[in-house]
């Protein structure tokens, strides 16, 4: 009777253990179906996103190539100024040194002609002085002749 006693309560406990494992299972593909139904619903919405996504994808593309060809013409257009400021510079820089070069050659015509005004001017004033000096000799002497004629005519 005891062997009794425990051997049913050992079935009850396994036919007890078997049901739940069976509502278990029972309860856990539902769960898989349910989630099942969910992933296919989630792809079919992901499939939906992607057609829907394409054509801005591809427009982002083109405006992205088109940024990128502008980005080419400007940076270009940029090399070709700074290639343009740089040949004016190195152009203006060759004028202002010729322009330097004609001041000096033109201060250095300016030194040689003022020193031949000044010599000029130099000469003239000696020339000057000297036919001064002679004027006053001859009125001296003139003066002295017309003394000595005038005091030989009364005598």
């Amino acid at each position: 009777m005891e062997g009794d006693w425990v051997f049913t309560t050992i079935r009850i406990v396994g036919i007890v253990a078997i049901v739940l494992l069976a509502i278990g299972m029972i309860y856990l593909a539902r769960a898989a179906a349910s989630l099942t139904i969910r992933l296919k619903r989630l792809e079919r919405s992901l499939q939906d996103i992607g057609r829907d996504a394409r054509p801005v994808f591809d427009r982002a593309r083109a405006i992205g190539e088109n940024l990128n060809f502008i980005v080419m013409s400007v940076r270009k257009e940029v090399d070709r100024v700074s290639d343009t400021i740089a040949l004016a510079n190195d152009r203006l820089e060759d004028v202002l040194e010729a322009a330097e070069d004609r001041v000096q050659d033109l201060n250095a015509l300016i030194d040689v002609v003022q020193g031949e005004v000044e010599d000029t001017v130099i000469t003239a004033t000696s020339a000057l002085r000297g036919i001064r000096t002679g004027a006053r000799v001859l009125r001296r002497r003139g003066s002295d002749s017309d003394d000595s004629d005038s005091d030989g005519s009364e005598e």
